[in-house]
């Protein structure tokens, strides 16, 4: 936490909006990867760990040299992948960063795009597009007594209750072969949730019969760009996922002009939901591998 400043200051110049460009989304997903970060030519040069290897969770940020930047980059990387023969790689590079260098001499990988979407359409849902989410909308306002109210520190413990409740319902519908990375999915929403204040998130919860049954977290990339990050509801109200999202998103983020919801790492359920709210453009993303 005591780094977000500095990362802050250089993602903030950075100007990108694609949602892996926060402070906040690598900190909430820290426990599936050993992160170190270091300066190199007034570069900040961002580093994951598994037990895999080491690669870099995005490209440098600084925009300073960018070649020599690169090449010691690559050489660390090598280094430290010698023993374990792991591909050395830079993740989440966007495309103005291509432009930075002769990528003549390295192999460029189109990865999975994020979503983005007009803000203004997800607020008003209007036209016959949007008639479904209308509809689900209505439905739960009309059968569920309910609150939407403003995240605040008194909610933790019952949002950290709901997440348990929410995990046990997951595994009862994924079996376990799909386990780790919904253990590491309510790891994030642990950590969101508890260091919501220190984080500078936006949040909001939805009260069902007086207990939470939704919750979401969000925050500005940029000027012009927010990040739905976390949402999380019980999936037996019928409704409630639609309501929370319109909502959250007209409360908070009706100065934006777009709202990023991420990408969704090759998964069917998730392209098709996400793909449900029109999104305008997809945001694309390459990785970076030596020849």
């Amino acid at each position: 936490m005591e780094h977000k400043l500095i990362f802050d200051k250089y993602l903030q110049n950075e100007n990108v909006n694609l949602c892996d460009y926060s402070f906040v989304n690598t900190f909430i997903w820290r426990s599936t990867v050993h992160l170190s970060w270091t300066i190199i030519n007034n570069n900040l040069c961002l580093f994951g760990k598994t037990h895999k290897g080491t690669f870099m969770m995005i490209p440098p940020l600084g925009r300073n040299n960018i070649p020599q930047t690169l090449h010691e980059c690559f050489a660390i990387m090598k280094e430290l992948n010698a023993e374990g023969g792991f591909e050395s790689s830079i993740n989440y590079v966007h495309t103005e960063f291509l432009e930075l260098f002769d990528n003549d001499g390295y192999r460029i990988v189109e990865s999975y795009p994020d979503y983005v979407y007009y803000a203004s359409e997800l607020i008003n849902l209007a036209g016959r597009k949007y008639e479904k989410k209308r509809n689900e909308i209505n439905s739960f306002k009309k059968h569920y007594n309910f609150t939407y109210v403003p995240f605040e520190a008194k909610h933790v413990a019952d949002t950290l209750k709901m997440i348990d409740e929410w995990r046990a319902d997951r595994e009862g519908c994924l079996g376990s072969q799909n386990l780790n990375g919904l253990l590491h999915e309510v790891e994030a929403s642990k950590c969101a949730t508890i260091y919501f204040e220190e984080l500078g998130l936006k949040g909001a919860i939805v009260i069902v019969d007086e207990k939470i049954e939704g919750f979401t977290f969000g925050e500005f990339l940029t000027l012009d760009t927010a990040s739905v990050l976390i949402e999380k509801t019980n999936r037996k109200i019928h409704g409630l996922a639609q309501y929370i999202y319109q909502k959250f998103c007209a409360t908070e983020f009706r100065s934006a002009k777009y709202i990023t919801a991420g990408e969704d790492w090759g998964i069917e359920g998730l392209r098709i939901a996400k793909m449900s709210y029109r999104p305008c453009m997809m945001a694309k993303k390459f990785t970076i591998l030596e020849r």
